[in-house]
């Protein structure tokens, strides 16, 4: 049950990059040769990082939430999946897209993005799930997702790109769900 909850998750971050990356394309104009690559590397990378840093932060508070560290990842992963579904749905066409060519905009973006990387990080620290098969997994869907929302962004459109971050926070509600039936079976 455990990799399958980190396989949703994974895939719920990486729905979150994939919709940050069609937006970019579809919108900030012809993205330049290389930048796919580059801006994958770069939210991969940063989603790695953050990940490992929520992990460790969760571990060293973790013997705060004894006894309550499932209800503590649930809050969690609801805040999370809840935060991507209404940001999705407040995204309207020609806002919040930068130029995906700015070496400083992948950056930031990537930082960004992976935010929630960090908190689902705590999550997992607290829980004490197993961070190594998270980290591969959040890491190559990632790279996956957003170098195909860059390479195909402007043939999948915003519609499209919308709907795959409420998708994304509905796979990260239901790594919550998942935490909730391990409660009370």
């Amino acid at each position: 049950m455990e990799t399958l909850i980190i396989f949703v998750i994974a895939l719920g971050l990486a729905m979150d990059c994939f919709a940050i990356a069609i937006s970019n394309s579809a919108i900030s104009g012809k993205v330049k040769p290389g930048i796919p690559l580059k801006t994958a590397i770069a939210f991969a990378f940063s989603h790695l990082v953050m990940l490992f840093a929520g992990f460790w932060l969760g571990q060293a508070v973790g013997r705060w939430f004894e006894g309550i560290e499932q209800w503590v990842a649930i809050i969690i992963f609801l805040i999370i999946g809840s935060k991507m579904i209404i940001e999705a749905r407040k995204r309207q066409p020609k806002t919040k897209v930068f130029d995906i060519n700015a070496g400083r905009v992948i950056v930031v973006l990537s930082i960004a993005t992976a935010m929630d990387a960090f908190l689902a990080g705590v999550a997992l620290g607290i829980t004490g799930m197993e961070v190594w098969l998270a980290a591969l997994l959040v890491t190559i869907s990632v790279f996956i997702f957003t170098l195909t929302g860059l390479a195909g962004g402007k043939n999948f459109g915003m519609a499209f790109a919308k709907n795959i971050a409420i998708t994304g926070g509905i796979f990260i509600l239901m790594a919550a769900a998942s935490f909730l039936s391990q409660l009370f079976l």
